[in-house]
């Protein structure tokens, strides 16, 4: 090459410039070019021109560096060479794609024609799907919005609630004392901040009618210890949880949305609460919904408290809820054993109070979530469980769909296709049957979802914030995916182990061997996986039996209840609160329909009321010490509550209108309580002391009565005894009535009566004792229906993957058969041959399912009442119920078998 003449190089495209460039380097150009050339044959047709020309101008890019740069050096040339080779990888990887692509679109053509000619199986297979991935996605969506996603607080781990339990009772776990927390506030070193929560309410005249807005009232530090910020405004101060400063509130999300419109000037002016102006200081965010107290209800206000001189020494009346922040170094561990410590310090100090009493930490999460965290973990895999089956179900199809396939595949393999493209050929059908199912199920979830939100107990936190979203769509996609693989790998590895040789003897071979005896597998594992769904559900149905069996003490029929509270200025004496209920009560008797009205201070079921557990000892007995003083619970009522509540009388008399605040003291006392403290003995005529509000009160007990269970039937009854209101006036009661007709249809009527006699007074709460006790029972009855659903989705894919197997068994054996009735086999010795066989499948499933749900149940114990998780009853109908389903599925197949023409199965290939 001549470097002066300037000519430039036509092949390299560039010039010789310059000098000192040896014939060695321009020879590294041209063949790093040339080879570029040679390998660009790999590349598809359509992009080679392209890509050649984008790496010769890499190629040359680098020359030219070269050559200014002055490393035109050995290694440099070398380097040269090694960069045009690295164009193998890239033309290789290219032409890899695209055979992919090509191979890929012609097989999901083919899938769809495939599936387009099998139209039954298509819809069956698909609807399959869509039922255990529409229902996974729904209870998953529930799951990820109570369990999975982070709680909308600071650190919400070092977040937790703490209890009052009784070790020396039933160990319930209870609310708090204002004595016992103020004691572990000052005491405990495990926590930051510890933060006391009072329910409350206001009254509230700017609608329509007065409403009673729940309220938290919350000592100083609360909103720091749950670590949330407000919308907008302020939270409390310190000085606001002073006597005359406590005039300031914020509200809720929703109670601004609802009742202020959402009006952002609201900050820092005044609204008319319980008859006084009060500052709203900022609005809580949406998301802001803790739940801590009665019910589980959202909290509408939100109140400085102020702690009154006489809660620092209260123990016995338990009401607060209490949470607080751990400290960083702390676990949760190491702050229970000192709150252990403090409880016995306690005791000693109080022993009245607190002998026996123990504090006991609850994580946040698990408070809020705990009540339903064992109900999700059981939806959770029984959906699963259905998905499996689905799965199984599924793969049976395709199994035996394979099987009719065989001649196909084996000429397919005969005219040059691998087992690797067979194998991608089927698995591309599952996939596409796969995302058919995911399309339906996704719809199915959406309504699935909805329906839960619908049919929820009320009080589960944040449910109204359950829907579908990316992480659930992404969720419904990957469980599309796994269920792709999971039901169609199996398929298409046992139905490609053919050959040509399969094409001479296709339409016999198959009937047998590793087809058939997977199929009989997949069934087995149905029959198993129905039999563990089918127990649970029988499980929750007995327990729900057994619930609704026992009797709670009272008759709900034709009884409503109508809650209120007085307090505040205008009724700041016990004498003015008797007034209002004395009067009130005049007014409700004459109301048509009303048979009978009474008063009762602790309503059964209902959500607000206030438990009070009172020491007491019984006149002529010894005087027990302070740590060994019984306790039962105080109830006020009228005479009529009885009545009403049709709760009999055991023995003595029952209260009457002469037991007056002037009159002797007397009190009843329950079943429950006489067994315990005079057993043996008639209590009636007996004295007892009772220690409350600071004072003590003697009284004659006069009568025994039924026990009642205050928290719902699954509880236990509680000692207690009942005070006349007339002698022991009380802020907190209900109004309880029996009608003749619809007792909803008085609610209104019963209003209007305490309005007319206070327009100002708000009723809390009003509802009829059958709504109360269904509200009780509609946990179980949530967990039962979605079970149920659940068990009754496997028993029908049960009752079809039997039914399928043995059809196609059947089909499979027509030659067989046509010899058997040639040869004089009897219509009963043909439908014994076929029932046989789903017999004996089915009798597998049920042992399998048996020993599995013997295993699995016991995760079940938390959600039983009255019933084991190895329940004989419940094993043994469901193992009945599925053997006539498995009889059932095989009887249809078998009475087409008894039918065939020997002659013409005879020619049957």
């Amino acid at each position: 090459m001549n470097r002066e003449s300037g000519a430039p190089n036509q092949e390299s495209g560039i010039g010789n410039r310059g000098s000192g460039i040896s014939d060695s380097t321009s020879t590294a150009l041209r063949l790093s070019l040339a080879f570029v050339r040679v390998v660009s044959v790999l590349v598809p047709s359509s992009m080679r021109v392209a890509w050649r020309e984008e790496w010769h101008s890499e190629i040359r890019h680098r020359w030219h560096w070269m050559v200014e740069s002055g490393a035109l050096t050995r290694r440099s040339r070398l380097d040269l060479l090694r960069r045009s080779m690295g164009s193998v990888v890239d033309a290789s990887w290219l032409r890899v794609l695209a055979t992919f692509d090509l191979n890929l679109t012609q097989e999901v053509r083919y899938a769809f024609r495939s599936l387009r000619r099998a139209p039954t199986l298509t819809i069956v297979a698909s609807s399959v799907l869509a039922l255990g991935i529409g229902a996974g996605t729904a209870v998953f969506s529930v799951v990820d919005t109570l369990v999975l996603r982070p709680l909308p607080y600071s650190e919400p781990d070092r977040i937790v609630t703490i209890w009052q339990q009784r070790t020396d009772a039933d160990n319930a776990i209870g609310d708090v004392a204002p004595g016992n927390f103020l004691d572990w506030r000052e005491q405990a070193t495990s926590f930051d901040v510890v933060a006391g929560v009072e329910p409350w309410s206001f009254d509230y005249l700017g609608t329509s009618e007065p409403r009673s807005l729940l309220a938290a009232a919350v000592t100083e530090g609360f909103f720091r210890t749950v670590g949330v910020q407000p919308l907008m405004g302020r939270t409390f101060r310190p000085e606001e949880h002073q006597e005359g400063q406590s005039n300031v509130v914020l509200l809720s999300y929703g109670c601004w949305q609802r009742y202020f419109g959402g009006d952002r000037e609201l900050i820092g002016r005044s609204v008319i609460l319980d008859g006084e102006p009060r500052t709203v200081v900022g609005v809580l965010p949406p998301d802001f919904q803790p739940r801590l107290l009665q019910g589980g209800r959202e909290r509408e206000v939100w109140a400085p408290n102020v702690i009154r001189p006489y809660e620092r020494e209260e123990r016995g009346s338990a009401y607060w809820n209490v949470v607080a922040r751990l400290r960083r170094d702390v676990s949760v561990e190491q702050a229970q054993r000192e709150m252990d410590a403090l409880s016995t310090r306690l005791a000693a100090a109080h022993p009245q109070t607190n002998s026996g009493m123990v504090a006991r930490l609850v994580s946040f999460r698990d408070h809020l979530i705990g009540s339903v965290r064992a109900a999700l973990l059981v939806l959770l895999s029984a959906v699963g469980l259905i998905l499996l089956m689905a799965c199984a179900n599924v793969a049976n199809m395709l199994l035996a769909r394979g099987a009719e396939r065989h001649r196909e595949l084996a000429v397919r393999s005969a005219l040059g296709a691998g087992r690797s493209r067979l194998i991608r050929q089927l698995f591309v059908e599952s996939l596409l049957l796969a995302l058919l199912g995911c399309g339906a199920g996704l719809a199915l979830a959406y309504w699935g979802t909805q329906a839960l939100v619908a049919l929820s107990p009320a009080g589960i936190p944040r449910m109204e914030q359950v829907g579908l979203d990316g992480r659930i769509l992404t969720f419904s996609v990957v469980v599309a995916a796994a269920t792709a693989l999971l039901f169609g790998l199996t398929p298409a590895t046992t139905c490609t182990r053919t050959d040509a040789g399969g094409l001479k003897d296709a339409g016999r071979s198959v009937g047998s061997g590793v087809s058939r005896r997977l199929r009989s597998v997949l069934v087995v594992a149905e029959v198993a996986i129905a039999m563990v769904l089918l127990v649970g559900a029988g499980l929750l149905l007995r327990s729900f039996a057994n619930v609704l069996r026992e009797d709670p003490g009272f008759t709900s029929s034709n009884v409503l209840a109508v809650q209120v509270f007085t307090y505040g200025p205008r009724y700041d004496t016990p004498e003015k609160q008797a007034v209002f209920y004395d009067q009130t009560l005049e007014r409700m008797r004459t109301l048509p329909g009303v048979r009978d009205v009474g008063l009762v201070s602790a309503m059964p079921f209902f959500d607000a009321n206030i438990n009070i557990d009172v020491g007491f000892w019984i006149e002529g007995r010894p005087k027990p010490s302070p740590d060994a003083m019984p306790s039962t619970f105080l109830t006020m009522v009228t005479a009529e509550y009885f009545r009403v509540m049709n709760i009999p009388l055991l023995g003595g008399r029952m209260l009457t209108d002469r037991d007056r605040a002037a009159g002797p003291a007397v009190v009843l006392i329950n079943e429950t309580m006489a067994s315990r403290f005079w057993s043996g003995e008639d209590p009636v005529g007996q004295r007892i002391t009772v220690d409350w509000d600071r004072e003590r009160r003697e009284a004659e007990i006069v009568g025994v009565v039924g026990h009642v269970r205050h928290e719902g039937p699954e509880s236990q009854p509680r000692p207690e005894v009942f005070f006349p209101h007339a002698q022991l006036p009380f802020g907190s009661m209900t109004f309880v009535a029996s009608t003749l007709g619809d007792p909803a249809s008085h609610i209104d009527a019963m209003k209007q009566q305490i309005w007319a006699v206070d327009p100002t007074l708000t009723v809390y709460d009003a509802a009829t004792l059958d709504q109360v006790t269904s509200a009780w029972l509609a946990p179980r009855r949530f967990s039962l229906f979605l079970l149920g659903a659940f068990a009754c989705i496997a028993f029908l894919i049960a009752a079809v993957g039997v039914y399928g197997v043995i059809s196609f068994s059947t089909a499979r054996r027509t030659r067989e058969i046509g010899v058997r009735i040639a040869v004089g086999a009897q219509a009963a010795d043909i439908r014994r041959l076929v029932l046989t066989e789903s017999v004996v499948l089915a009798a597998l499933g049920i042992g399998v399912g048996l020993a599995a749900a013997v295993a699995l149940t016991r995760f079940l114990r938390a959600l039983l009442f009255d019933v084991t998780p190895t329940d004989p009853l419940t094993l043994a109908v469901v193992s009945v119920l599925l053997l006539a389903v498995a009889v059932t599925a095989g009887y249809l197949p078998a009475r087409r078998a008894t039918r065939i023409d020997p002659l013409v199965a005879l020619r049957v290939e």
